[in-house]
Protein backbone atom coordinates (compact mmCIF):
# COMPACT_ATOMS: atom_id res chain seq x y z
CA UNK A 1 0.00 0.00 0.00
CA UNK A 2 2.80 2.55 0.29
CA UNK A 3 4.18 1.92 -3.07
CA UNK A 4 1.36 4.26 -4.37
CA UNK A 5 2.53 7.46 -2.32
CA UNK A 6 5.90 6.61 -3.75
CA UNK A 7 4.83 5.65 -7.25
CA UNK A 8 2.75 9.22 -6.72
CA UNK A 9 6.19 10.95 -6.00
CA UNK A 10 8.15 9.72 -8.59
CA UNK A 11 5.68 10.67 -11.51
CA UNK A 12 6.00 14.28 -9.60
CA UNK A 13 9.41 14.57 -9.35
CA UNK A 14 9.64 13.06 -12.93
CA UNK A 15 7.00 15.52 -14.41
CA UNK A 16 8.81 18.00 -12.75
CA UNK A 17 12.55 17.57 -14.07
CA UNK A 18 10.47 17.28 -18.00
CA UNK A 19 8.93 20.56 -17.28
CA UNK A 20 12.44 22.07 -16.34
CA UNK A 21 14.38 20.53 -19.16
CA UNK A 22 11.15 21.67 -21.54
CA UNK A 23 12.20 24.92 -20.40
CA UNK A 24 16.20 24.35 -21.41
CA UNK A 25 14.99 23.65 -24.89
CA UNK A 26 16.62 26.21 -28.08
CA UNK A 27 13.93 28.12 -29.53
CA UNK A 28 14.24 29.90 -32.75
CA UNK A 29 11.43 32.27 -34.62
CA UNK A 30 11.23 33.96 -37.40
CA UNK A 31 9.79 37.46 -37.38
CA UNK A 32 6.79 37.83 -39.54
CA UNK A 33 7.22 38.86 -43.22
CA UNK A 34 4.23 41.01 -45.10
CA UNK A 35 2.77 40.58 -48.56
CA UNK A 36 6.16 40.26 -50.74
CA UNK A 37 5.21 42.16 -54.07
CA UNK A 38 6.89 41.51 -57.47
CA UNK A 39 6.73 41.75 -60.99
CA UNK A 40 6.00 39.58 -63.90
CA UNK A 41 9.60 39.41 -65.58
CA UNK A 42 11.23 40.83 -62.42
CA UNK A 43 12.73 40.13 -58.94
CA UNK A 44 12.63 41.33 -55.80
CA UNK A 45 15.17 41.28 -52.54
CA UNK A 46 13.34 39.58 -49.49
CA UNK A 47 15.26 40.08 -45.88
CA UNK A 48 13.94 36.63 -43.54
CA UNK A 49 14.80 37.87 -39.73
CA UNK A 50 15.36 35.30 -36.89
CA UNK A 51 16.01 35.15 -33.72
CA UNK A 52 17.90 32.47 -31.82
CA UNK A 53 17.07 32.31 -27.80
CA UNK A 54 19.46 34.04 -25.79
CA UNK A 55 20.72 31.20 -23.94
CA UNK A 56 21.65 29.54 -27.17
CA UNK A 57 23.44 29.87 -30.79
CA UNK A 58 22.89 27.55 -33.84
CA UNK A 59 25.51 26.13 -36.61
CA UNK A 60 26.19 28.87 -39.12
CA UNK A 61 25.63 28.06 -42.48
CA UNK A 62 29.33 26.95 -42.98
CA UNK A 63 30.20 25.48 -40.09
CA UNK A 64 34.25 25.01 -39.31
CA UNK A 65 33.69 21.09 -39.40
CA UNK A 66 31.92 18.20 -40.82
CA UNK A 67 30.14 16.93 -38.28
CA UNK A 68 28.43 20.10 -37.30
CA UNK A 69 25.08 20.81 -39.24
CA UNK A 70 24.91 23.59 -40.96
CA UNK A 71 21.71 25.67 -41.08
CA UNK A 72 19.80 25.68 -44.05
CA UNK A 73 16.69 27.31 -45.41
CA UNK A 74 14.70 25.39 -47.88
CA UNK A 75 11.58 27.15 -49.68
CA UNK A 76 9.35 25.62 -52.07
CA UNK A 77 8.06 28.37 -54.07
CA UNK A 78 4.71 27.28 -56.57
CA UNK A 79 5.71 28.37 -60.52
CA UNK A 80 4.48 31.50 -60.51
CA UNK A 81 7.68 32.04 -58.21
CA UNK A 82 11.38 31.48 -58.44
CA UNK A 83 13.97 31.33 -55.57
CA UNK A 84 16.74 33.31 -57.31
CA UNK A 85 19.23 33.63 -54.56
CA UNK A 86 20.14 32.67 -50.65
CA UNK A 87 22.78 34.62 -49.13
CA UNK A 88 23.70 33.47 -45.57
CA UNK A 89 25.57 35.84 -43.60
CA UNK A 90 28.97 34.83 -42.07
CA UNK A 91 29.41 33.13 -39.02
CA UNK A 92 30.43 34.68 -35.30
CA UNK A 93 33.97 32.57 -34.68
CA UNK A 94 33.26 31.86 -30.75
CA UNK A 95 34.29 29.41 -28.85
CA UNK A 96 32.70 27.45 -26.28
CA UNK A 97 33.43 25.42 -22.49
CA UNK A 98 33.08 21.66 -24.28
CA UNK A 99 35.69 22.71 -26.86
CA UNK A 100 37.99 25.65 -25.48
CA UNK A 101 40.69 25.44 -28.00
CA UNK A 102 38.41 25.70 -31.33
CA UNK A 103 36.49 28.41 -32.52
CA UNK A 104 33.14 27.49 -34.23
CA UNK A 105 31.07 29.35 -36.34
CA UNK A 106 27.58 30.13 -34.91
CA UNK A 107 24.89 32.61 -35.34
CA UNK A 108 23.38 33.63 -31.66
CA UNK A 109 20.64 36.84 -31.15
CA UNK A 110 19.37 38.32 -34.54
CA UNK A 111 20.31 36.76 -37.51
CA UNK A 112 19.05 37.52 -41.23
CA UNK A 113 18.76 35.31 -44.51
CA UNK A 114 18.74 37.23 -47.91
CA UNK A 115 17.26 35.77 -50.52
CA UNK A 116 16.43 37.26 -54.40
CA UNK A 117 12.79 36.13 -55.80
CA UNK A 118 11.91 36.70 -59.57
CA UNK A 119 8.28 35.67 -61.43
CA UNK A 120 8.54 34.11 -64.70
CA UNK A 121 7.27 36.65 -67.28
CA UNK A 122 4.58 34.68 -68.22
CA UNK A 123 3.52 34.15 -64.34
CA UNK A 124 -0.09 35.18 -63.78
CA UNK A 125 -0.73 37.50 -61.47
CA UNK A 126 -2.32 37.09 -57.89
CA UNK A 127 -0.80 35.72 -54.30
CA UNK A 128 0.66 33.00 -53.96
CA UNK A 129 1.95 31.36 -50.67
CA UNK A 130 6.13 30.19 -50.67
CA UNK A 131 6.52 27.60 -48.00
CA UNK A 132 9.50 26.27 -46.69
CA UNK A 133 11.51 25.65 -43.78
CA UNK A 134 14.65 26.93 -41.65
CA UNK A 135 17.36 23.45 -40.18
CA UNK A 136 19.16 24.29 -37.48
CA UNK A 137 21.17 22.69 -34.67
CA UNK A 138 21.09 24.32 -31.43
CA UNK A 139 23.49 24.45 -28.26
CA UNK A 140 23.84 25.87 -24.98
CA UNK A 141 27.23 26.51 -23.29
CA UNK A 142 27.51 22.74 -22.43
CA UNK A 143 25.42 20.47 -24.89
CA UNK A 144 24.15 20.48 -28.67
CA UNK A 145 20.63 19.45 -29.03
CA UNK A 146 18.68 17.53 -31.82
CA UNK A 147 18.45 19.21 -35.34
CA UNK A 148 15.34 20.87 -35.61
CA UNK A 149 13.25 22.92 -38.26
CA UNK A 150 10.63 25.65 -37.90
CA UNK A 151 8.33 26.78 -40.80
CA UNK A 152 9.12 29.35 -43.02
CA UNK A 153 5.79 30.73 -44.43
CA UNK A 154 5.14 34.12 -46.43
CA UNK A 155 2.92 35.15 -49.51
CA UNK A 156 3.83 36.81 -52.60
CA UNK A 157 2.14 38.78 -54.83
CA UNK A 158 2.57 38.50 -58.58
CA UNK A 159 2.03 41.82 -60.39
CA UNK A 160 1.55 42.35 -64.34
CA UNK A 161 2.81 45.12 -65.83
Amino acid sequence: MKRAPLFGLSVLVLAALAVAQGDKQPTVIMAPVGNVPVRAGGSTDLELDFRIDSDFHINSNKPKADYLIPTVLKLSPPEQVLLADVKYPPGQEMSFAFSPNEKLSVYSGDFAINTVLKSPAGAAAGTYPVKGALRFQACDHSACYPPRSIPVQFKVTVVRK
